[in-house]
């Protein structure tokens, strides 16, 4: 048992709790009580830089959602839970592994790992999306009503050029792929993950029970043998290992060998978050024009589509109100705001001018991979800084400084899977 206080918890102040958080970080898995162990295996620190993203995006670090389709029910502590087919497969390989032990006494019983049987599994979060759009438009429904706006506005043109300015006003993130990146979508809603116990992960010395169980060395082997790492952070939560050994004999069958079982499991079950995503937007315009209008004392007489009949809140009206240069042109500028604005003006113009060009792909697969890994891009704000830091430094900028950076980056994404 560690001789430190691991009891951290979020009733702390900001100081106590800071220097708490890295007592567990460094010695929470320290099995001798005196000196930090190396991590054992079967065991990630998925709090830790990009493994924070575990689940979120694939193994080229684009945001992600799960295939429902693919989910498969697992009987769980109260009810079914959902993971990927492969995954509740896996689950009950590793359950198996506790039958007997328990049965004769090896195990002590009455913990979640004596007998373990999830608690949470896949949650889709497209609901709690939508209804984070709603309150972002109706907060800006809101501004608009009470600046004194409300009778300014004379049609889904006038609307929309108002949302924008108000949007970029803000910090508020509002795409679909970003919000599937934050904290707001847990990481245990992938299809990956399983909780098996709803407990408190603020609380370190919760933690620390759970590691200190008598059954945890048994847990740790039984989930590595059965392709799981468990969550150092939320011991109670175990992620599927892509690259263990024991799932690629099972599940991969090495037939393209370009390819690997990472890149496979995210071509076949998951989705880009990114799809769809202007439409969203011009949607959520809608959906909010639509709701000023119907606030308005009376339908706004002047209205009019060339002078001739009102404009009716509908969303081809918000749609046909501005040209495809001009939604495609906004979209850039929302990937930009939302990636922390890595690219200034220049290239932001350069970016639009290019994906009116390239006809050929898709508007959506341009941007997004113009905003795939942005801060490593030549003229990004970001790279620019490194560049110039690297300078300075007295170290000698290669002619390959770009793919140099790259690696370096890639490797670290890698560490994800």
């Amino acid at each position: 048992m560690p001789i430190y206080r691991l009891d951290a918890n979020n009733n702390l102040n900001s100081s106590e709790l800071f220097h708490r958080r890295i007592l567990y970080k460094f010695f929470a898995l320290s099995f001798d009580g005196e000196t930090p162990q190396l991590q054992a295996s079967g065991i990630k620190d998925y709090w830790n830089f990009e493994n924070y993203f575990y689940g979120k995006v694939n193994q080229n670090f684009v945001p992600v959602l799960p295939v429902t389709d693919k989910l498969k029910q697992i009987e769980g502590q109260n009810g079914n839970v959902l993971a990927f087919d492969f995954v509740a497969e896996s689950f009950a390989k590793f359950k198996s592994f506790f039958s007997v032990p328990l049965r004769v006494g090896r195990l002590s019983p009455g913990t979640p790992i004596s007998d373990p049987m999830p608690v949470k599994g896949f949650q889709n979060n497209e609901l709690e999306y939508q209804d984070y759009i709603i309150f972002f438009m109706d907060q800006f429904n809101n501004f608009i009503f009470n600046s004194g706006m409300a009778s300014k506005i004379k049609g889904p043109k006038e609307y929309t050029r108002r949302f924008f300015e108000f949007y970029f006003s803000d910090d508020i993130p509002i795409l679909r792929s970003s919000y599937f990146l934050s904290f707001r979508n847990p990481g245990y809603s992938s299809g990956l993950s399983l909780m098996l116990a709803d407990l408190d992960a603020s609380n370190d010395k919760i933690k620390m029970e759970f590691i200190e169980s008598p059954n945890f060395e048994f847990y740790r082997k039984a989930a590595i043998n059965s392709g799981f790492q468990i969550d150092k952070n939320v011991p109670w939560r175990i992620n599927i290992d892509l690259k263990s050994p024991v799932i690629i004999e099972k599940y991969f069958s090495g037939a393209f060998q370009q390819r690997d079982f990472v890149s496979d499991v995210f071509s076949s079950y998951f989705v880009k978050a990114y799809r769809g995503e202007m439409n969203s937007i011009v949607a959520a315009i809608f959906y909010g024009y639509r709701n000023l209008y119907d606030r308005l004392p009376e339908p706004p007489e002047t209205n009019c589509i060339d002078g001739n009949e009102p404009i009716e809140p509908t969303l081809e009206s918000v749609r046909s109100s501005f040209n495809t240069t001009y939604w495609s042109g906004k979209y850039i500028e929302m990937k930009n705001k939302e990636a922390g604005k890595p690219f200034g003006e220049q290239k932001i113009q350069y970016i639009k001018n290019n994906a009116f060009v390239n006809r050929s792909q898709n508007f959506e697969d341009y941007i997004n991979s113009k905003f795939k890994l942005p801060w490593l891009e030549p003229g990004s704000l970001v790279y620019e800084k490194i560049k110039r830091e690297f300078k300075e430094s007295g170290e000698k900028v290669l002619d390959n400084f770009s793919e140099h950076v790259k690696i370096i980056v890639m490797n670290s994404i890698e560490s994800i899977y």
